[in-house]
């Protein structure tokens, strides 16, 4: 057991007086001299577990074991002895032969002693266990020892032969090593004769012991000089971060100043430029009402109509660019008809593309909501830039074409992938990269041609970034470009569409069209919205589903049948329908493109109705109750309007031009109107009008004496029986939504920006007057 006392207080000994080589303090890298009397260590370490263990296991008698563990004690000698000879050559950093050979010998017995262990598995030569289990050494063992004898004292002369060439702390350092290999040796040479004393152990224990006393002392030198080190720069690092601070101040107090000044001066640029702006659109406009007018005069007069609304479209834009870079552009988040806000979009491109010549087609992929929660004004503003872009580059006959695909939906939320692809001009490679930069034309003579400002695609693309989605670009020059927006929107909880008139689980439908893609896309929407459907692929199938249906007395309440389809299109297949089935069935048409073309064959032929592609449910459930019902309610009911005719409206303008104009706009619907050149003239005749003088107030929003603003707030304060209930419209060539924002909260019932478009300026009369007159009837 003596071999394992010693052999566990040698370990102890070792981890106490090296834990600092250990436990390198975090953020040290440790030099090769470190890394190199770590390992050195650690080996010693596992040379000083085998030897303890030798004593407990030749206690319990485990022979086996023990025999293991003496192979084990003879590696972590030999390893020690490698390390060391790596240390001793690196600590004292000579380049010569000597300590080639030296760290040559360290590899030569480390290898020697491998090679000898396994031999020994086979052929006992450097140890065995008798009968008796007694230890017993062989002849190689001797060899190994003398061969350990050798390098301790080539290390010895190697470092003794350094020492003699240096001075002072180095030269007593030296000597220590040298004096630890000539002791190392001594004692091998005694444990050659009592081998098994615990020489080698003892010798390894006072050695490191003594070998760390400077060792460490150099590698903490290191450590506080590096500490040091770090210090300084870290306080380097903090001053220049504490100036890197100031001048970001300064600098973003000037961007504020900066962006400020800006801001006003395009916000005042903006209402100096529409004042002028109004006058002349709204004399054109006059101007063309005249039937007297020779065709060449008109043709000036419309292409100057033309020219000032593309120059109010360049200055809305230039507005916008400047809402986004000063951050004034505010996404908002409420819930919308997605199926809506496409209807409205395909009308739009729909009618530009027919007027044009080009072929246009909207596809809806992946089972689309009618429903999200986002922005649709924004997300509407990016689908129209693009697709105006494709048809202003596109000639005809080309094909434009949307798809709409929902790609994922998470945590409730669904990303929905908008394709927009043209067989127009396309562009060169080289000018993709830049076809987002703001006043960015691959040609300048374009802009004459086709009308281009160079902003339209910078704002789409700065408002899909908003909007935390991607815009992306594929073009080939004369074949087309296809941009492609990704735009993550929040599920609604919409009920989505139902019906009262009957039960949709009862009703069945059979949808005909012969792309695969739109077939299925129709049939995900029906059965979302609870409605069973089935689908194929031409009119001979369709009508092979019908009679199978009929025979089983389950016949479809509903066939959705695809305009043009090859072989049989879809009048066709309806006339086949209607002949066999009579009206048994109802037949809707489903196209992309406008049936007034064919809807009096197709009427005639007995198509009960036509939807325009992308199908959504709630249209195929409101247009078939609009059937079974028999009457002629359309989707969407229009507010309900008054007659504009003898209508009395007082109009606060200040610029008298403009005043005639929106005059001479109200005479043309038969209205009176009575002129107030300030807010405060305006105040004051309506203070002192009689009750139901005024039907409605037309307020310029910048005027001397009393913007219109006051005047707002300060008619909703006057004790006047119609202070609370006239309807109030602000006209301004403030376009900001905080314009908007503001002329509602002093009391406006709506705001039209200038220059004001006729047919707007009296929907919204006609609106605000009917709601006043039928709220005072419920009162």
């Amino acid at each position: 057991m003596t071999y394992s006392i010693i052999g566990l207080l040698a370990a102890i000994i070792l981890i106490i007086t090296n834990r600092d080589v250990f436990w390198t303090p975090k953020g040290i890298s440790l030099s090769k001299i470190q890394r190199l009397y770590r390992l050195f260590l650690l080996s010693v370490l596992v040379f000083y577990i085998t030897d303890g263990l030798w004593g407990v296991l030749d206690y319990l008698r485990l022979i086996d074991a023990l025999y293991v563990e003496t192979i084990l004690f003879f590696i972590a000698r030999s390893v020690s002895l490698l390390f060391w000879t790596m240390y001793v050559t690196a600590y004292l950093e000579t380049h010569n032969a000597f300590g080639t050979i030296l760290r040559l010998s360290g590899r030569i017995l480390f290898a020697y002693e491998i090679v000898a262990l396994t031999i020994n598995i086979f052929y006992p030569v450097l140890f065995w266990f008798d009968e008796n289990g007694s230890y017993q050494t062989g002849s190689l063992r001797y060899v190994t020892l003398y061969l350990q004898i050798l390098i301790f004292f080539m290390t010895s002369v190697y470092t003794l032969y350094i020492t003699a060439k240096s001075e002072g702390k180095v030269r007593r350092r030296n000597l220590t090593i040298g004096l630890f290999g000539i002791a190392m040796l001594a004692l091998i040479i005694l444990q050659i004769e009592f081998p098994l004393w615990p020489c080698y152990t003892i010798g390894y224990m006072f050695g490191t012991s003594l070998l760390h006393s400077f060792v460490v002392e150099d590698e903490k030198s290191e450590y506080r000089k590096e500490l040091e080190r770090t210090l300084q720069r870290e306080k380097a690092q903090k001053q220049e971060l504490a100036e890197s601070r100031e001048v970001l101040k300064d600098a973003l107090d000037s961007a504020e100043s900066a962006n400020k000044a800006k801001t006003a001066f395009l916000s005042n640029m903006s209402h100096e430029i529409r004042t002028p702006m109004n006058a002349i659109i709204g004399l054109n406009s006059l101007a063309l009402r005249d039937e007297s007018l020779s065709d060449q005069t008109r043709e000036y007069l419309t292409k100057t109509g033309e020219s000032a609304r593309h120059l109010l479209g360049l200055i809305n834009d230039i507005l916008d660019m400047s809402r986004i870079e000063s951050g004034r552009m505010v996404l908002r988040r409420e819930e919308f008809s997605f199926r809506g806000m496409l209807d409205q979009i395909n009308t739009m491109v729909m009618a530009q593309c027919s007027e044009k010549g080009l072929k246009f087609e909207c596809k809806v992929i992946g089972g689309v909501s009618d429903y999200y929660i986002g922005d649709d004004m924004k997300l509407k503003q990016i689908l129209i830039n693009i697709l105006s872009n494709a048809i202003k580059f596109t000639e005809p006959p080309g094909n434009v074409t949307l798809t709409v695909e929902r790609t994922a939906v998470y945590e409730g939320r669904s990303t929905l992938k908008f394709s927009v692809k043209d067989t127009g001009i396309g562009m060169d490679p080289e000018f993709i990269p830049k076809v987002f930069d703001t006043f960015s034309q691959e040609d300048s003579r374009r802009s004459n041609k086709y009308g281009s400002t160079g902003l339209g695609m910078a704002i789409t693309k700065n408002i899909v970034e908003l909007m935390n989605g991607s815009i992306t670009v594929d073009s080939e020059k004369g074949v087309g470009t296809e941009f492609t927006v990704v735009i993550t929107l929040m599920n609604s909880n919409h009920e989505g569409s139902s019906s009262s008139y009957f039960n949709l689980s009862d009703l069945r439908v059979l949808v005909v069209d012969d792309e695969e893609i739109a077939a299925e896309h129709a049939r995900i929407v029906l059965d979302e919205a609870g409605i069973k459907a089935d689908t194929c692929f031409s009119g001979k199938e369709a009508l092979h589903m019908l009679k199978m249906q009929y025979t089983k007395h389950e016949p479809y309440n509903l066939v959705l049948v695809d305009w043009q389809m090859p072989g049989m299109d879809g009048v066709e297949l309806a006339k086949k329908i209607r002949k066999r089935y009579d009206k048994e069935t109802t037949v809707i048409i489903l196209t992309s493109f406008n049936w007034d073309e064919i809807m009096d064959e197709a009427l005639h032929c007995g198509v009960d109705s036509f939807l325009a592609k992308p199908l959504f449910a709630s249209n195929v459930i409101d247009e078939f109750e609009r059937i079974a019902r028999n009457n002629q309610i359309s989707l969407y009911k229009e507010k309900k309007r008054a007659d504009l005719k003898g209508r009395h409206i007082l109009l606060a303008e200040d610029v008298h031009i403009n005043a005639e104009i929106i005059k001479e706009l109200l005479t043309i619907r038969g209205c009176v109107s009575e002129h107030a050149e300030n807010g405060r003239q305006a105040v004051d005749l309506f203070k002192n009008s009689e009750k139901d003088d005024y039907d409605a107030i037309l307020m310029d929003v910048r005027m001397p004496e009393m913007d219109g603003l006051a005047a707002t707030a300060a008619i909703r304060l006057l004790d006047h029986p119609n202070a609370q209930t006239i309807p109030i419209i602000a006209m301004t060539a403030n376009a900001f939504d905080e314009d908007v924002q503001r002329s509602l909260q002093v009391g406006m019932n709506a705001h039209l920006s200038k220059p004001v478009e006729p047919e707007r300026l009296y929907v919204t009369l006609e609106e605000l007057i009917w709601e006043a007159e039928h709220k005072k009837d419920d009162d």
